[in-house]
């Protein structure tokens, strides 16, 4: 008597297909087309799982379904073998629950800490290696104004040094200046530097006319 296994196994291999060309088509893992075909039900899953296995083998090998289904009912009742249990099933993963605890709100201040430090590093290591900021506003380059006097402003970091013309300017807690200065000169050369506590400077030069 023909079994759905046999069925299987020698359509399979009269139409010269492995079992890995099987499983590739048919999305059914080889171990499990391997149980099929020897008509090993109890490595394989409940009922309704191997029907389905058997009308997807059958539709690609172009089979008739309904037959084989009529045959597996047949052996499988008689031989009434226990359903597999799989692993997924049989050891559902344990949800893990977060709990917060002293040791973790300790573990995150601490991680806090630790990048705010190199946070603060970085920060001073650019001022070292660097020029420290400096926006000039006023005046503009090549500018020409009516009379000797003009006003200079700018930006830069509030602890900078800052001077105009080698004169020390003050900045407000945003890191702003503004200094009036006298034009001794038809043409002159407005110098701004700034300064950071590592001796690092900018410098930004402005010519101004003043109009005869």
């Amino acid at each position: 008597m023909r079994t759905v296994g046999r069925i299987f196994r020698e359509t399979r291999e009269a139409k010269l297909y492995t079992l890995e060309q099987v499983e590739k088509h048919t999305k059914i893992r080889k171990e499990l087309l391997e149980a099929l075909e020897a008509d090993d039900y109890t490595k394989l899953p409940p009922s309704t799982f191997i029907q389905g296995f058997i009308k997807n083998y059958a539709k690609f090998l172009n089979l008739n379904a309904d037959k084989l289904l009529a045959i597996f009912r047949r052996d499988f009742e008689s031989k009434k073998h226990p359903p597999i249990v799989l692993d997924s099933l049989a050891n559902p993963v344990k949800e893990t629950k977060f709990r917060l605890t002293p040791s973790v709100v300790l573990s995150v201040v601490v991680g806090l800490v630790v990048f705010s430090f190199f946070v603060y590093l970085w920060f001073e290591y650019r001022q070292y290696v660097g020029a420290p900021p400096l926006e000039v506003v006023s005046p503009s380059d090549q500018q020409t104004v009516e009379i000797p006097q003009i006003v200079v402003e700018g930006k830069t970091d509030p602890e900078m040094k800052v001077k105009v013309n080698e004169q020390e300017v003050g900045t407000d807690t945003e890191g702003k200046f503004s200094e009036e200065i006298k034009l001794s000169s038809w043409t002159n050369t407005v110098i701004i530097t700034v300064t950071n506590k590592f001796g690092r400077t900018a410098k930004v030069e402005r010519t101004v006319f003043v109009k005869k």
